[in-house]
């Protein structure tokens, strides 16, 4: 069985922080769901461009060294 390890935390310096809130009885804004889902879609899309670019260079190298696949003679 593996054994568990220590983990190390990594805190960031105190000039790249975020800014504190003005003031402790002031309520932060809440991110509107809009908002939200902007950011995942966003986040899913670069995932999804990211992962096609990696599946063409991949591909691209695989090739380059002569391995072809089964799937890579199917898709054409």
């Amino acid at each position: 069985m593996l054994k568990n390890r220590p983990v190390r935390v990594i805190k960031r310096d105190q000039r790249g922080a975020a800014p504190a809130p003005a003031a402790a009885g002031e309520p932060q804004p809440a991110n509107t769901e809009r908002e939200v889902k902007t950011v995942v879609s966003g986040w899913v899309n670069e995932h999804r461009r990211r992962a096609d670019e990696f599946r063409r260079n991949y591909a691209d190298l695989l090739k380059g060294v002569g391995f072809s696949s089964a799937l890579s003679s199917a898709r054409g």
